[in-house]
């Protein structure tokens, strides 16, 4: 197909405004970036298409030169074929009112036109930003070089297109604008950006902590909690190394003895402390995978700040094995710590005692002073027993006025009548409640392992009854169901100082 002529350029050549277009027409980097180089073609993606053009160019020159056999009009139409269709959108105006007075058929399929319709186009139309053609020109115009900006291109039909353009002026005051279309790629980018967008604000809204480590340790990426709970600024981050925030105590349950182990080893979810910088530790429950930043191996963690849940757990315990009242442990903590005491007697021949504790005439107490009152006699008595024990025993409240005493590891029948004493001594001394001096007694009966009993339900059954035994010889007294011998001299030191 014959193609348009090209207007005249003066002393500019056809050759001249494709070496412009081969330097001027925008291209793609390796990082997929968009960049314009005008002194040297570096880039791979650049020489795709600058060299070709640049040997066109060549071959026209070579051909002008190196041909004297062909005419300047037989040379012009070959300039004229090329340019029409070389791949780059090539436009042409007479100054900068933005008429084009050529365009390549690569140009007028970029405005939506048929090739011919170069008349169609108005530049300072068709760019839809405000004076944008125009302050193009400007900058050609006044640097003398090429101007260069991204822009959006409205076509015929109306769509939009992104474009860079290119702007040079040539010496006879026209003006060379060079065309790339790079909706696609510019379309691309925003959805990367909204990606990257999308992730940091996922990161952000985290309610844990979240990092991004090297096999080396070395912090890359963290959110802003996890400075709020570290204490630590982002300066000092870092600087930091992951297993700072975590004590000796819990290195080996969450990461072992370095970081390194985390990239070779599978490990499960684990719960642990998080140490801060002032050294608080805060329980965090952390997860932590493998990742890739680039071709380098990264270790992603996670961590949720688990303090409420542990908080209502303890709080859950406590209500199922402790005495709202006294704080003593209940009938379930205590058939715990009773289970323990037979498996460690049994398997080392050991002997314990089951003391059961209940007050004489508590009820005569509620129904004079009042309930209130009740209460606070039944939390001074708690006391008092239990500061008449050793560390190691225990005493629970299971309903009322009622309390199991559980001594582990004694010698024998001797040592549990003394502690026996002990209660009943301290139990009988006046107390106030109230503004009332109160003066309560109490009856306890012992029952003794393996003598008595070699289960729990056992001995505390026979406790109970030596307790009502006590009870019907006269209250505020012990009571054990064999003749009691002398305490020797060891017994009695054993407990003369609790």
């Amino acid at each position: 197909m014959k193609g348009l002529p090209v207007p005249a350029l003066g002393r500019n050549s056809p050759a001249e405004i494709f070496v412009f277009a081969a330097i001027a027409v925008p291209k793609f980097d390796n990082a997929g970036l968009l960049h314009f180089d005008e002194t040297a073609l570096q880039s791979f993606p650049l020489l795709s298409l600058a060299v070709p053009l640049l040997l066109v160019a060549l071959l026209i020159l070579s051909k002008r030169f190196g041909r004297a056999r062909q005419t300047p009009q037989q040379s012009g139409k070959n300039f004229d074929t090329i340019l029409e269709w070389t791949p780059t959108a090539i436009c042409i105006t007479e100054s900068t009112d933005g008429h084009c007075v050529y365009a390549n058929r690569t140009a007028c399929e970029l405005f939506g036109l048929s090739f011919g319709e170069h008349s169609q186009i108005n530049l300072n139309a068709a760019i839809a930003e405000n004076c944008a053609a125009q302050q193009l020109c400007l900058d050609a115009l006044t640097s003398g070089d090429i101007a260069r900006n991204t822009l959006t291109l409205k076509r015929k039909d109306g769509s939009l297109l992104t474009v860079d353009v290119s702007v040079r002026m040539i010496d006879d005051g026209r003006f060379v604008w060079c065309f790339s279309d790079v909706t696609e790629h510019k379309r691309t980018e925003e959805e990367l950006r909204n990606q990257i967008r999308f992730a940091d604000d996922l990161i952000k809204s985290l309610p844990g902590i979240f990092y991004l480590a090297d096999k080396n340790g070395r912090f890359l990426r963290w959110n802003a909690n996890f400075e709020a709970v570290s204490g630590y600024s982002a300066g000092e981050l870092e600087r930091a190394h992951p297993l700072d925030f975590v004590s000796e105590a819990d290195k080996c349950a969450l990461v072992g003895d370095n970081v390194i182990e985390m990239f070779t080893s599978e490990r499960p979810p684990a719960e642990s402390y998080f140490l801060t910088k002032d050294r608080r530790r805060i329980p965090f429950f952390f997860t932590s995978t493998k990742a890739k930043l680039g071709q380098d191996d990264c270790l992603l963690g996670v961590g949720l700040d688990i303090t409420s849940r542990k908080t209502a757990e303890e709080q859950i315990y406590y209500l199922a094995h402790y005495d709202a009242l006294t704080n003593l442990p209940n009938r379930i903590l205590f058939n715990d710590r009773i289970n323990c005491t037979l498996s460690l007697a049994s398997r080392y021949g050991q002997q314990f005692a089951v003391l059961f504790v209940d007050l004489d005439c508590f009820k005569k107490i509620n129904d004079t002073h009042g309930h209130c009152v009740g209460d606070i006699v039944l939390k001074q008595t708690a006391h008092r027993i239990a500061l008449s024990l050793r560390d190691s025993d225990t005493v629970a409240r299971i309903g009322g006025d009622e309390f199991l005493v559980l001594l582990p590891g004694i010698a024998g029948t001797e040592e549990a009548c003394i502690v026996a004493e002990k209660i009943l001594t301290a139990v009988a001394r006046p107390l106030e409640a109230d503004g009332t001096e109160i003066t309560v007694s109490s009856s306890i009966g012992i029952a003794i392992y393996p003598i008595h009993g070699t289960d729990n339900h056992s001995l505390i059954k026979a406790a109970d009854e030596a307790m009502y035994h006590a009870k019907r010889t006269g209250k505020n007294r012990y009571h054990i169901k064999k003749n009691m011998p002398s305490f020797s001299n060891a017994a009695n030191k054993l407990y003369r100082h609790c």
